[in-house]
């Protein structure tokens, strides 16, 4: 599956924000294997996107939406979004392709007094030479359903398909989605990664015993995972715990099928270098119609060998009294192979490092007493 526009207004306190994973022009030796539909070389998008942005610009929020509104496209509108709506009339947008060569538009207005919302769908056929900007112009020559309340039958799966989906972030849950991972494969990741991290959990092992339950030793304990159920968690290492989600997703990731990931910030107590290693190895595993989006705060991850499309900021600036989040990919900016990410950042040219001038009354010892 595949993300490709997405809009959010009075969702998550997201007002008129929109974001884009397309681009318009072929990248000449990028490291990102076939960004575009497969079979349709002129469809391209960004099969990996560093998500980048100070804290509390959206990052987890986005993720949180996106979750959402998938989970309405799967199964049928999500009641969660009610709770999530930050103003009567919020609606959201969102273009994708799933399995087909079909590019669908889904929309949506929700109002929660009382609780109701309306859909569109939209779809367009994607034909061999067709560019993403040439099946837009198709999609609004194309309505296939329009709902007007809650008691219409409205079966997503008969418009979609099956979509595949997976989010990974600290607030999701504390279960490890490990179900329709091969055992072999989970292995390896658990092996590969969590002895990286800690070189005192020598052993990783599945049980004899016990259906999908895996056994990690230090020395005579057991940290356990039965049934997606992190046991014994206490007697890791922040980093190392988050090693362990990070490689159930890697090992899902590694299964090959053209899947939707977004992964958030799980290297936050992970060494930089090992972040960059295991994001590269992500990169080689993204399928074919697959995609990856990938939040951190790490800045060392602008100086990959990736594609400037590969990079987006997100910012939170004040306009009309009031902070909005908007998106900016660092190609909108910079066009030149010689320009420098890093150094565009640190000039702050995307609006995006944080203001630190409340600090100066801490350092001028405005308060003491």
């Amino acid at each position: 599956m595949i993300v490709l526009n997405l809009r959010l207004d009075g969702i998550y306190g997201f007002e008129d924000f929109k974001i884009n994973f397309t681009y318009p022009k072929k990248v000449v030796n990028s490291i990102i294997d076939a960004e575009h539909l497969a079979g349709r070389e002129r469809f391209r998008y960004k099969k990996a996107v560093v998500l980048m942005g100070a804290n509390a610009t959206g990052k987890t929020c986005l993720g949180k939406a996106l979750h959402l509104i998938l989970e309405s496209l799967q199964e049928g509108f999500s009641s969660g979004l009610f709770s999530v709506i930050t103003k009567e009339g919020a609606s959201f947008s969102i273009d994708y392709v799933n399995d087909d060569n079909v590019l669908r538009r889904y929309e949506s207005v929700i109002y929660s007094k009382p609780k109701r919302y309306t859909h569109h769908m939209y779809a367009a056929e994607i034909e061999k030479n067709d560019s993403y900007e040439m099946c837009v112009r198709k999609l609004k020559e194309s309505n296939i359903s329009m709902i007007n309340d809650t008691k219409d039958p409205y079966s997503p799966p008969e418009l979609n398909g099956s979509l595949k989906y997976r989010f990974s972030y600290p607030e999701i849950d504390r279960e490890l989605l490990t179900e329709g991972i091969a055992s072999s494969r989970l292995l390896k990741t658990l092996r590969a990664i969590i002895g990286t991290l800690d070189p005192t959990l020598t052993e990783v092992s599945a049980s004899r015993d016990l259906k999908n339950t895996y056994i990690i030793r230090r020395d005579q304990q057991e940290i356990i995972i039965q049934e997606g159920k992190l046991l014994n968690r206490e007697i890791l290492s922040s980093g190392t715990e988050e090693g362990i989600d990070v490689a159930v997703f890697l090992a899902s990731m590694m299964s090959g099928e053209p899947c939707f990931y977004y992964c958030d910030e799980h290297f936050s107590y992970i060494q930089s270098d090992i972040e960059k290693r295991i994001f590269g190895i992500m990169i080689d595993h993204i399928p074919a119609n697959g995609q990856l989006i990938f939040t951190t705060h790490n800045t060392d991850m602008l100086d990959l060998n990736l594609p400037m499309h590969a990079y987006t900021f997100l910012r939170r600036n004040r306009e009309g009294g009031a902070f909005r989040t908007s998106a900016i990919s660092a190609s909108e900016l910079l066009k030149r192979n010689t320009d420098s990410l890093r150094r565009a950042v640190e000039n702050d040219v995307f609006f995006t490092l944080p203001d630190d001038t409340l600090l100066d009354a801490l350092e001028a010892g405005w308060y003491d007493e």
